[in-house]
């Protein structure tokens, strides 16, 4: 046997015992069974999603007004290093305020208007100076009367003996007819009343002085003027029948003094009875002043009230014409430039918050109603790795579904626990949100359990012996892990690839 040929024969051999090798070692492995040990510990369900870093505060700013920009107070590059930042309130930008502070300027003329009306209503119709005047109409229509009595007494015996003249005696007016007749009966009439009521009225008169009440010195006003309003119609009945006799006798020379007469009359009565009007309307006026002071007090209050809520419109109004930052931040955009006009609620200006951030993300539906507002989470960055880890919250849930790729997914945002300067805007974040978190309960993986009819098994190991273990599960994980309520202890032992006979 050559060389060559032993040397096969050998290699063949060494083939054929590696063969035989593995296969015992195959069927040993095969043989042995894996197991985990059962320990109670913490059951903890997490849903693992990926998300985006936004700034917790996030706004597009506009001007409410169109204008012409006057002044802009930041650029972009001021805030790109990341040295500077914006208060909140601080300006950013201004369109042309002209008409603004106008409309400001004009508002606080009509209030300072106002207000001077009612200092100056206080003052005219204070309780001292309405007392003072009305006192002085009383005052004045005292007085008043007292001089209409002076001319009522030879003004009622002056009308007395013009109806007792020849020329219109009963005698004089029968000749002339019926009209004559009806003249002098109405003439008569309106005489004898007139008697009949100053002679009450004097009665009156002569009870009262300037110390008297007041509500007597007015009584007297009331009745003197009623007197020379009775008088007057007395005086001018007898004047309608002289004028008809001297027409219709054709001797109007015989009539002409007694129409002088009744005319100085009518003058000198209509004069009391002007001024004494006059007294009753003021008298009246500074009485009604009294109970209506305070509802003008109260009108011009309220038009105060509303000029400073005018005042107070102009005033916010004028904040439309500025851009002010709403929160503490940075400026990531602006699109004005000075000079160009500017459109109510376009875009000019973004900011962005730099307080804690955000991680904006999208739930598919299936795990959506796991999820609750509060739920912590781990978060890591790929910028960091996996060993680097924030933690953060869930802070909102959108209530409409959004279409992501065809799939529905609902978005939620989670709030970072802490500020840290590490975390920058539009960072990718991978995200564990906690579900629920279970303390000493038993977990075992989901592929371990199999069923019988409708109950549940799993296969235990004790010593050498293999056997079914009917069990109780709870709450399953994402990750397929399941929580055991009965049938198991801790320390058991549990077979993870179980033979079914």
């Amino acid at each position: 046997m050559t060389f060559s040929k032993k040397k096969r024969i050998i290699i063949v051999c060494l083939i054929i015992g590696l063969l035989v090798f593995g296969f015992l070692l195959f069927r040993n492995r095969n043989n042995q069974q894996e197991t985990i040990l059962v320990k109670t510990g913490d059951f903890v369900n997490q849903v693992s999603i990926s998300g985006k870093v936004i700034p917790a505060e996030n706004v597009e700013l506009a001007f409410k007004n169109s204008g012409r920009i006057e002044r802009i107070y930041f650029s972009v590059d001021e805030f790109a290093r990341g040295e500077k930042t914006i208060k909140a309130g601080n300006l950013i930008a201004e369109i042309d305020t002209t008409d603004a502070k106008k409309n400001i300027h004009d508002a606080e003329i009509s209030l300072e208007n106002a207000k001077l009306s009612l200092a100056k209503l206080k003052i005219e119709n204070s309780k001292d100076n309405l007392n003072a005047d009305l006192q002085k109409a009383y005052d004045n229509g005292f007085v008043e009367v007292s001089d209409t009595f002076l001319d009522l007494t030879p003004a009622i015996n002056g009308l007395e003996d013009v109806l007792e003249q020849e020329n219109i005696s009963d005698n004089s007016v029968r000749i002339s007819g019926k009209t004559a007749q009806s003249y002098k009966t109405e003439a008569e009439k309106l005489y004898y009343k007139t008697k009949d009521v100053f002679e009450k009225t004097r009665i009156n008169f002569r009870m009262i002085s300037r110390n008297s009440s007041k509500e007597d010195i007015e009584k007297i006003i009331n009745e003197t003027y009623e007197t020379t309003k009775v008088l007057i119609d007395a005086i001018k009945s007898t004047k309608n029948l002289l004028d008809y006799m001297a027409e219709d006798t054709n001797r109007a020379s015989d009539f002409v003094s007694s129409q002088n007469t009744l005319y100085e009359y009518t003058n000198t009565i209509n004069g009391h009875f002007s001024n004494l009007l006059a007294i009753k309307n003021s008298i009246k006026s500074y009485q009604d002043t009294f109970s209506s002071t305070d509802l003008d007090i109260q009108s011009l209050l309220l038009a105060i009230k509303q000029k400073e809520n005018f005042l107070e419109d102009a005033k916010n109004k004028l904040q439309d014409y500025y851009i002010r930052a709403p929160f503490n931040g940075i400026i990531t955009r602006i699109d004005a430039k000075v000079g160009e006009i500017a459109s109510p609620n376009v875009s000019l200006v973004a900011m962005m918050g730099i307080g804690t951030f955000q991680v904006e993300s999208y739930v598919p539906e299936i795990n959506i109603s796991k999820i609750k507002l509060g739920n912590e989470a781990q978060i890591t960055l790929d910028a960091y790795g996996e060993e680097t880890i924030f933690l953060a919250k869930v802070v909102s849930i959108d209530p409409a579904e959004t279409i992501r790729n065809g799939v529905s997914t609902y978005k939620i945002k989670l709030q970072f626990n802490e500020k840290d300067n590490r975390i920058k805007s539009g960072m990718t974040a991978n995200v564990k949100v906690n579900v629920f978190n279970k303390p000493n309960v038993i977990v075992i993986p989901q592929g371990v359990i199999f069923e019988k009819g409708n109950q549940k098994f799993v296969q235990i190991k004790k010593e050498q012996e293999i056997s079914e273990q009917e069990i109780t599960t709870g709450n399953v994980s994402t990750l397929g892990q399941v929580e055991v309520v009965s049938g198991l202890s801790d320390g058991d032992v549990v077979i993870l690839n179980p033979v079914l006979k």
